[in-house]
């Protein structure tokens, strides 16, 4: 384990140090909020990535775990005083917990379990905009408190983004150790071929629920994160749009590849930002980038940046003295 830990710090250490001292060279507001964007799409697209791209399952619900994470937050803490930390569990708790309603379509595999949870997406932005004694309804939920621990309030955007980094970096750490273990195994024993995983011995029911339950929480966590860094909630935010960019996140950065979905996510959320400068145009392209985006294919975007640092080391090592004797021999 200490290895492993040693080793996921060696690669990405310069990424987080860069994360790190970003705001403190750069530190305008308004690119704060949206860096501290990224990394809340990224904690999301991490339970998508985790869903995907290591068990195959093809999710549109995820809208309404991070709607129901963030409301459940929201309300907690303004309406009832809950601490933050409390009500940050209770955000995935509830994302996890409404998953389970959905356990059973599991067995459902490609476009019919999409369109399975697009339905439920549907029926809880539904709930959020209709039920007006508790959400706000279409005015929202407004005047939600700055995140706090004890009597330290967290009221700055560059301490909200720290805080995201942080549980970015936690829940980055987790999937990784989930991954690598013997369950994490098994999803992707699942995702190469179910029949012969069930045929191994692999309980692929089983398997497949937990993993969409873990998803769940952890979508619900990037809600509690959003709730709390915008301070106001709008059903609009939740509706099957939010899943098809959660989806795009993954699928951009490469899928079943972890570091995949926070570089996807970074594209995603960044880069309509960078475009406003061409103004009526600037969606036109946007949506080129992402067709170009998505012919990368399956290994997205780290997938075609280690394809070419790859070639570049067999380049460089095919002209040093040690790969000239070895082509020669």
């Amino acid at each position: 384990m200490g290895s492993q830990t040693y080793q996921t710090a060696l690669r990405y250490g310069p990424a987080v140090l860069i994360l790190v001292l970003l705001p403190l060279f750069y530190d305008q507001s308004y690119f704060i909020h949206i860096l501290s964007l990224a990394l809340i799409a990224a904690v999301s697209a991490l339970g998508m990535q985790l869903l995907m791209g290591y068990s195959g399952q093809l999710s549109m619900g995820q809208a309404a775990f991070f709607g129901l994470g963030a409301y459940a937050s929201g309300i907690l803490t303004k309406t009832f005083g809950i601490p933050f930390v409390v009500a940050l569990c209770a955000a995935g708790c509830i994302a996890g917990v409404s998953s389970l309603i959905l356990v059973p379509i599991t067995r459902l595999r490609g476009i019919y379990l999409a369109v399975a949870t697009l339905g439920f997406t549907i029926i809880i932005h539904l709930i959020l905009l209709n039920e007006e004694w508790l959400t706000g309804g279409s005015f929202g939920l407004l005047a939600i408190p700055w995140p706090s621990f004890g009597p330290l309030a967290l009221n700055s955007e560059i301490q909200v983004y720290y805080l995201a980094l942080v549980i970015l970096m936690v829940v980055y750490f987790a999937c990784t150790r989930l991954v690598d273990s013997r369950f994490g195994r098994g999803l992707q024993a699942i995702m190469l071929d179910e029949d012969a995983a069930r045929a191994s011995g692999i309980n692929v029911t089983l398997y497949k629920s937990k993993c969409f339950v873990v998803s769940a929480v952890i979508t619900g966590i990037a809600g509690c994160l959003f709730a709390h860094h915008s301070r106001y909630l709008n059903p609009n935010d939740f509706t099957f749009w939010r899943s098809i960019e959660i989806l795009i996140m993954a699928v951009v950065g490469g899928i079943g590849s972890l570091p995949g979905a926070v570089v996807g996510a970074f594209v995603v959320t960044l880069l309509p930002e960078y475009l406003r400068a061409f103004d009526q145009w600037r969606l036109v392209i946007y949506g080129a980038l992402l067709i170009v985006f998505m012919g990368f294919g399956k290994a997205g975007l780290v997938g075609l940046f280690e394809d070419v640092v790859r070639r570049r080391a067999g380049r460089l090592f095919s002209r040093s003295p040690i790969g000239k004797r070895a082509g020669e021999s």
